[in-house]
């Protein structure tokens, strides 16, 4: 059992997650060992227990010991006993005469505990048993792909239908190809949530590990055609693919603010996707008024979708900014934001309102945020942070 669990969480450190996720995930299911020899560590009696308390009681003494070895009860006491006698008893002998001594009877005896592990480990059992049942009948329809395209930067974005899959923005669903990987499944977020108009709903994968690498090697055969600007999407025969979920996330909460603030870091952009999405669809049964969205590094509704996009490196800049993208010219930032001036500018704009903080980004961004957000002003601004993930 030792090994079992050193195993299972040495295989569950970052650094082995990133590195090979395959380690990580068959060494997980080990657990299912480690259950079955927790159930039977203690079968071969072990573990034991007194039977005969009475008649053997803690702390007493055996007169065929002490007889054999020719000392009588006194003097057993002036050797062994050196703590003070209790008031009115000055001597050994006076000691023995009024009972306080405990006799042996006859030798201990020990039987071994009956096995209780499994009236413990039964019930959750039970429990993640019935679930993994519900969750394989929800999951065993294949979806329907619609379409797939390859964007910049090894992104590949696919669009799905599933009948009766409902979902909201900020969701998660887990993906699993059997032509990839019998037994993995990996989350991605929702960036296209399925409304009453449209059944459709999408996800982006980034390509940085073999199982996407394979994935994508399925969906999207090898193509001549120049990707780095525009996207393209490719038409085939694809693999079965099964989805499971949806699965709640914080940034559910995001269009429970009147304000919210989100910033995303490189891929971390995705969970905002769908928010906005939703958000172009249709805004107004929502309880957000105000959005300010941040991106490190598209025309939006005034004073409704504050959009500020950052880019920290400048490598490769004019293929972003130029004529088919002039709209982002006035919204570009070079560098990275200034947090403790946007905190202030938001409050002193959001007096005395609750602004929901939402991060996905380097652990380093969270941390600011988090700080900034704890912090009072002088505007009576609340700021509520929440956090995703992908590690």
């Amino acid at each position: 059992m030792v090994v079992v669990l050193f195993l299972m969480i040495t295989a569950s450190t970052y650094a082995i997650r990133v590195s090979n996720y395959d380690i990580f995930w068959y060494t997980h299911n080990l657990f299912f060992v480690f259950y079955m020899l927790l159930t039977l560590h203690v079968s071969g009696g072990l573990l034991k227990y007194q039977t005969n308390l009475d008649t053997h009681p803690p702390g007493c003494i055996s007169l065929n010991r002490t007889s054999s070895q020719n000392i009588s009860l006194p003097e057993y006491f002036s050797e062994h006993f050196h703590e003070p006698f209790p008031e009115g008893f000055s001597k050994p002998a006076e000691f023995t005469q009024h009972k306080f001594v405990k006799i042996c009877m006859e030798e201990p005896r020990f039987q071994a505990n009956f096995p209780q592990t499994w009236l413990w480990i039964s019930g959750p059992l039970c429990l993640y048993c019935a679930e993994r049942l519900y969750r394989y009948i929800r999951s065993n329809k294949p979806v329907t792909i619609i379409s797939v395209m390859s964007h910049p930067s090894d992104v590949m974005e696919i669009r799905m239908v599933k009948e009766n899959f409902k979902a909201r923005p900020g969701q998660y669903i887990t993906l699993h190809c059997p032509s990839v990987s019998a037994l993995e499944n990996h989350p991605f977020t929702l960036t296209m949530c399925p409304t009453e108009t449209k059944a459709t709903f999408g996800v982006h994968l980034k390509i940085v590990g073999d199982w996407t690498e394979r994935f994508r090697d399925l969906l999207l055969p090898p193509s001549s055609q120049d990707s780095e600007i525009l996207p393209f999407i490719q038409s085939r025969n694809y693999p079965k693919l099964y989805i499971d979920g949806p699965f709640g996330s914080p940034f559910e909460e995001s269009l429970n603010y009147e304000v919210s603030l989100c910033v995303a870091g490189g891929i971390g952009v995705t969970p905002f996707a769908s928010i906005l999405n939703t958000l172009l669809d249709d805004w107004k049964p929502y309880k957000l008024r105000r959005l300010y969205f941040i991106w490190f590094w598209q025309e939006n509704r005034p004073d409704y979708v504050n959009i500020q996009l950052y880019l920290s490196q400048t490598d490769g800049i004019q293929k972003i900014i130029g004529e088919k993208y002039h709209a982002l010219n006035s919204r570009l930032f070079i560098g990275r934001p200034r947090w403790k001036l946007l905190f202030d500018e938001i409050a002193k704009y959001n007096r005395g309102k609750t602004v929901g903080v939402f991060c996905c980004g380097p652990n380093s961004l969270s941390k600011t945020l988090h700080k900034l957000s704890n912090q009072n002003n002088s505007y009576g601004t609340r700021f509520e942070y929440n956090k995703e993930s992908f590690s």
